[in-house]
């Protein structure tokens, strides 16, 4: 995959924040913009939620009202309000709707989390808490202690390493009390697996699929189906996914189809969303990738 320019994503994220915020909102950010603190109140929204490529922690600041957000991860539904958390895994794909409410929202480089729970799987390990909406008191105090301690010092302080380490190891603490040790152990996938998987993905590569289908094909819980690919091939499985996808637009795009039709054939009803997708994989847009192959 291409190397994330997370300057361009900062940015990226605020002009999208900017465009549902009511009023203005609060941003901090390290130097490079691998860590971002946001505050906002956001408008009703229905429809995609987008992708990036943070991992994304959600804090509700108010009273709101119902949520649902259903893609890669499956579908997670209820009611979000003041003290509600919610965790998305990076380049997730979903769509639904959320309430009008005031939120903070921290994003971190997924490398960065994968480093601190590197003894209980790595960012795998917060699998579980992307399927459900948190009320978790540590959670929300820390995270408030962090927005208070940007505003006075900026997101440049020794508190941030500690207070976002306390968080990820939280949010594991609560979906998987049991031991490290036990965690470790990650059971291989067989050449029959990773072949049924292969097969899937191409059979579905032009239509919805998600992680869970995957794991539910394979009659795994997508937790530990998660762990085994990735140790297996490098890749969880909605990334293979995605991989796969642009390596059949690669070759589409060597043809006379127009991007809307290449993006279609791939598994996007949104060319914008594809060549997100194409951009954030290949380093270039399809255009760009076209022009430089014929």
């Amino acid at each position: 995959m291409a190397h994330t320019d997370w300057a361009d994503e900062r940015y990226r994220f605020e002009q999208r924040v900017a465009r549902s915020a009511v009023g203005p909102p609060e941003h901090f950010s390290d130097r490079d913009g691998t860590t971002m603190l946001t505050v906002a109140t956001l408008d009703a929204f229905e429809g995609d939620y987008g992708s990036t490529p943070y991992l994304m922690l959600t804090l509700g600041l108010s009273k709101a009202g119902r949520f649902l957000r259903s893609g890669d991860w499956g579908r997670v539904d209820g009611t979000f309000r003041s003290g509600t958390q919610a965790l998305v895994l990076p380049n997730a794909e979903a769509e639904g709707f959320s309430p009008k409410a005031r939120l903070m929202g921290l994003n971190i480089n997924p490398e960065r989390a994968h480093t601190v729970l590197a003894d209980v799987g790595g960012i795998d390990a917060l699998v579980p808490a992307a399927g459900s909406l948190g009320d978790d008191p540590l959670i929300s105090s820390v995270m408030t202690a962090l927005w208070h301690d940007a505003e006075a010092h900026g997101l440049c302080t020794a508190f941030l390493d500690h207070g976002l380490d306390l968080i990820l190891r939280r949010f594991v603490e609560i979906d998987r009390p049991r031991s490290s040790a036990s965690v470790r152990r990650v059971k291989p996938l067989s050449s029959k697996e990773i072949q049924k998987i292969a097969e899937l993905i191409e059979s579905r590569i032009g239509s919805d699929l998600t992680a869970a289908e995957i794991a539910s094909e394979l009659g795994r819980d997508m937790r530990s189906l998660t762990r085994s690919f990735r140790a297996s091939t490098g890749y969880a499985p909605y990334e293979y996914l995605t991989f796969r996808r642009m390596e059949r637009a690669k070759e589409l795009l060597q043809t006379e189809e127009t991007i809307m039709e290449i993006a279609l054939q791939v598994g996007y009803s949104n060319p914008a969303k594809f060549a997100a997708a194409f951009r954030r994989f290949c380093g270039c847009s399809p255009s760009e990738w076209r022009c430089g192959v014929r």
